[in-house]
């Protein structure tokens, strides 16, 4: 009897020796993709997601990003709105990246998830509209979206005939930085999706496009213009 006893207490212990392990291999996974160790979600991992019911891991959020509204595990999950804001000093000039943001007709050859993107009519005032297709394989979405712009201080677009959104506004304000050639960047998206379905397809790919954004087009500056100039953008 003492011999059972002591055998039922180590296959117990084993048994939640076992489970605390696997707990604790899912918080490191769980961590590694939110610190970013993943490379992120491509394009399989999407359909595979959305075919499966899974909801992709959102990316790391540092303190100069602000999320307002999409508050995700409410129940119902009836958020369908969202703004999401951050704010950046780079090694750039208010011109350099007003022009690199301002091609859009140019975002296909670097912008994630942007498939198409092509300029279709200019306007007397300055403004114009694109044609863009986002997303990949099934979970595309193409619509026009209105750019209206001030040379250097800010670009605002406003979309239009999406699938996905009920609406879709991204604006960028430029402001000079600290020693010239430097530039305070403000970028605040906000957007409602047209419906809970359209909502759980689209962030496949959203959150991806938000927290990589504004670094995206600091390296298209470097591309085009070369290194910038070392700014600390954790004082801003």
């Amino acid at each position: 009897m003492l011999r059972f006893i002591k055998s039922s207490k180590a296959l117990l212990s084993s048994s939640i020796s076992c489970r605390n392990g696997i707990r604790r291999f899912d918080q490191l996974r769980r961590f590694g993709s939110v610190s970013g160790s993943s490379h992120g979600l491509t394009c399989k991992d999407a359909a595979v997601n959305v075919s499966s019911g899974r909801l992709p891991i959102a990316g790391s959020i540092t303190q100069r990003r602000r999320f307002h509204g999409d508050r995700e595990g409410e129940e119902g999950d009836s958020v369908l709105s969202k703004i999401y804001e951050e704010r950046r000093l780079l090694g750039y000039s208010q011109e350099q990246l007003f022009d690199v943001i301002a091609t859009v007709d140019l975002y296909h050859g670097f912008v994630p998830w942007c498939q198409r993107s092509e300029i279709v009519k200019e306007h007397s005032d300055g403004s114009f509209d694109a044609e863009i297709e986002i997303g990949c394989m099934f979970l595309v979405d193409n619509y026009t979206s209105h750019v209206e712009l001030e040379r250097p201080k800010w670009i605002k677009t406003i979309t239009k005939d999406s699938r996905f959104f009920d609406h879709l506004i991204n604006v960028w304000q430029f402001k000079p930085g600290p020693i010239p050639g430097t530039c305070h960047l403000h970028f605040l998206v906000d957007y409602k999706f047209n419906s809970p379905l359209y909502k759980q397809v689209a962030s496949m790919f959203l959150k991806e496009v938000e927290s990589k954004l504004v670094g995206t087009f600091s390296d298209r500056c470097k591309v085009v213009y070369g290194p910038g100039i070392q700014v600390d953008d954790s004082v801003l």
